[in-house]
C-alpha cells in the first residue's frame, strides 16, 4: 500500500502541502511577518508590497500574518473535531458491528434518528441552543457526524468478525475487548482511515462556514472563514482582501480530497493484485 501511495505523486504533492501548511501553524510566529492583531488605521487597504506581502485590511492589519495564525483554528479545529467524530464512531460501530441483537438495535435506531435531519441544520440548531462559542460549534459537529461514521465502520465489522483469526480468537477464550481491540479495530483502520481523510475537507468548510456566519470563531482570532466575513462588506471596492482566505480553504480541502482519492486507490482490493 505505501509503495502504491509513494508513486502517485499527486498523493505526495498533497501531503506536501498538508504538512508545510500543518508546520507554518505550529510554528506560526516564526513564519508571519507581523503581530496579527496589531490595527494601523493610516496603512488600511494596503496594496501588495513587501512589507505586506498580501496587503492589509480595514483596520490595516496584515492579511499575510492573519492568515498564518488562522491556520491554527481552521486546520486544528478541524482535526480535533474529525478525532472526536470518528473516535465516538468507532466505537458505537464496533459495538453495533459485533454483538447482535439488542445492542446493535439500540445504536442502529439512534443512527436512523441522527441521520434523518439535515446535518447543517442539526448544527445550527445545536449551535443556538448551547450558545454561539467554537467549543460548541466543535461539540455540534461531533454530535451530529458520529453517526455516519458509526454505520459505515459497523459495516466493516461485520464484514471481519466472521474471519477465521477473529472466530479462533474467540474459540481459545479471548475476551471480547480484545478481540475488538486487537483483532477488529486494526482490521478496519484502513478503511477509517480513508473515512477521515476524505471527510475532513467537510469539517473544515463547516467550521469556516460557522466563522462566516458569526457562529463559529469570533473576531478578533484570526481565521479563514471569518476573514471572509470581514472581506464581504468589501468585495466590490477591494475584493483583493477575500482573495487569500478563499483560495487557502479551496487549495486545503482539495488536499485533503485528493489524499482520501489516493488513499482509497491504495487500499483498493483490485490494486493489491497487480
Amino acid at each position: 500500500m505505501w509503495r502504491r501511495l509513494y508513486k502517485n505523486k499527486m498523493a505526495m504533492v498533497m501531503i506536501g502541502i498538508i504538512l508545510m501548511t500543518t508546520i507554518i501553524g505550529i510554528f506560526a510566529p516564526f513564519f508571519a511577518p507581523h503581530d496579527s492583531y496589531k490595527i494601523n488605521i493610516l496603512d488600511k487597504y494596503a496594496p501588495y508590497s513587501l512589507e505586506y506581502p498580501l496587503g492589509t485590511d480595514n483596520l490595516g492589519r496584515c492579511i499575510l500574518s492573519r492568515m498564518i495564525y488562522g491556520i491554527r483554528p481552521t486546520l486544528f479545529l478541524s482535526l480535533l473535531t474529525m478525532i472526536g467524530t470518528i473516535s465516538i464512531g468507532t466505537v458505537m460501530g464496533l459495538l453495533a458491528g459485533y454483538f447482535t441483537g439488542i445492542i446493535d438495535e439500540i445504536i442502529m435506531r439512534m443512527v436512523d434518528v441522527m441521520l434523518s435531519f439535515p446535518s447543517q441544520i442539526m448544527v445550527f440548531a445545536v449551535v443556538a441552543l448551547l450558545g454561539v462559542d467554537v467549543r460548541n460549534v466543535i461539540l455540534a459537529n461531533v454530535f451530529i457526524k458520529w453517526a455516519w461514521y458509526a454505520r459505515m465502520i459497523r459495516t466493516n465489522v461485520m464484514k471481519y468478525k466472521d474471519t477465521n483469526y477473529v472466530l479462533y480468537s474467540r474459540c481459545i477464550g479471548n475476551k471480547e475487548s480484545f478481540i475488538l481491540f486487537r483483532h477488529l479495530l486494526p482490521s478496519i483502520s484502513s478503511e477509517m482511515a480513508v473515512l477521515a481523510t476524505l471527510d475532513i475537507g467537510w469539517a473544515i468548510l463547516n467550521i469556516s462556514t460557522l466563522s462566516f456566519l458569526g457562529l463559529g470563531v469570533q473576531a478578533p482570532t484570526p481565521e479563514w472563514g471569518a476573514m471572509l466575513s470581514e472581506a464581504k462588506n468589501v468585495l466590490t471596492t477591494n475584493p483583493n482582501q477575500m482573495i487569500a482566505p478563499g483560495v487557502a480553504i479551496v487549495i486545503l480541502v482539495a488536499a485533503f480530497n485528493f489524499l482520501g482519492d489516493a488513499l482509497r486507490d491504495a487500499l483498493d482490493p483490485k490494486e493489491k493484485n497487480l
